[in-house]
């Protein structure tokens, strides 16, 4: 009777399916990235757009604060409340990614290729409506809706036309006299 030896280590056949296998799953594992990765920008894209909106917000409140050190704030206030009342859709700004600078739309201060979010302040006329004279002149604050949408312009400074390709926020806030 003879006897075998038994051999160690794998044979072709078991090298080649495991091999399969470990591919099979690489792939699949590849294939997840992709969305994953669009998914951290589109985050981090929000994440953006609240820090630019908390900004927006912020320089409201600033420019029509009624600090006695700012001599201009009731100005301010009356030039937002006319900005505001007498555009059809809105006041359209642009701002970079950041949020730390913002422009009119007919400023050019922030390059094209800068200009990432385009926002428009729109008046709340359930709140703050706009129906009786003089109402704005005695008005202690102004109801407005942020309306925030991105990318405004591509990184190359070709503008973003199609409105179903952009993301929107949309945030109502209100400015004190």
């Amino acid at each position: 009777m003879k006897h075998f030896k038994r051999r160690l280590g794998f044979s072709l056949i078991e090298v080649v399916v495991s091999v399969g296998i470990f591919a099979v799953a690489i792939v699949g594992v590849i294939g997840l990235l992709a969305p994953t990765t669009k998914n951290v920008a589109g985050v981090a894209d929000t994440d953006a757009a609240t820090r630019a909106i908390a900004a927006i917000q912020f320089y409201l409140k600033e420019s029509t604060s009624t600090d006695p050190r700012k001599i201009s704030a009731a100005d301010d206030f009356t030039k937002l409340q006319a900005a505001v009342t007498s555009a059809g859709t809105g006041y359209v700004f642009y701002a970079t990614h950041g949020g730390d600078k913002v422009c009119k739309a007919s400023d050019t201060t922030i390059a094209n290729k800068d200009r990432f979010f385009e926002f428009e302040l729109v008046r709340n006329t359930a709140l703050s409506p706009n129906v009786i004279p003089n109402l704005d002149k005695d008005a202690g604050f102004l109801a407005l809706t942020i309306n925030l949408r991105w990318p405004a312009y591509l990184p190359n400074g070709v503008k973003v036309t199609d409105d179903s390709q952009k993301s929107v926020m949309v945030v109502p806030t209100a400015v004190a006299r």
